[in-house]
Parts: structure tokens; C-alpha cells; sequence
């Protein structure tokens, strides 16, 4: 064997070493991304749950204040209409009283 096909050879070897480092670099830089895509959506999934339960808590939340005031704003009309029945029969007394002190 001559030294150029001896060069060739190691040429060739020391070319297919670094294919081959290239592909497995390839190849784990792609494990990786794909790795991290998997985590961040994993991290995303949870995010959003998060998001969701507090929503949910204060969906929940709203919703007893809002009951609270509407039990409120009901209890409120019902002691003005109260206050009302009470002033328009003290006022239907009061004028029934000043009618029969007008006839006599």
C-alpha cells in the first residue's frame, strides 16, 4: 500500500469519525429539544391548572358576594316597602283625622 492510499484511508476513517460525532450530536440535540418541549408543556399544563383552580376560586367567590348582596339589597327593599306601608297608613290616618276635624 502506497502512503496516498494510506492518507486516503486515514482521510476517509478521520471522515467518517466526524460524520458520525456529527450524527450523534444531531441526534442528542434533538433529544434534548424534545426533552425540553415535553417539560415545557408539561410546565404549561400545570400553569393553566393553576390558572383554572383560580379562576374557579374566584368564580366561586364572586358568586358569594353576589349572593350575599343580592340577600342584602332584598332585605333592604323589604324593610323600605315595610317603611313605606307604615308611613302611607299613618298618612291615610292622619288624613282620615284632619277629614273628620274638617266636618266638624
Amino acid at each position: 500500500m502506497t502512503g496516498f492510499e494510506i492518507a486516503s484511508l486515514v482521510v476517509a476513517s478521520v471522515n467518517a469519525t466526524a460524520a458520525a460525532v456529527a450524527a450523534i450530536g444531531i441526534w442528542y440535540g434533538i433529544r434534548a429539544m424534545v426533552r425540553a418541549n415535553r417539560e415545557r408543556a408539561r410546565a404549561l399544563d400545570q400553569q393553566r391548572e393553576a390558572d383554572d383552580k383560580r379562576h374557579a376560586e374566584t368564580m366561586t367567590a364572586f358568586r358569594e358576594m353576589r349572593e350575599a348582596d343580592d340577600k342584602r339589597h332584598t332585605e333592604t327593599m323589604t324593610a323600605f316597602h315595610e317603611m313605606r306601608e307604615a308611613d302611607d297608613k299613618r298618612h291615610a290616618a292622619t288624613m282620615t283625622a284632619l277629614q273628620e276635624l274638617m266636618r266638624r
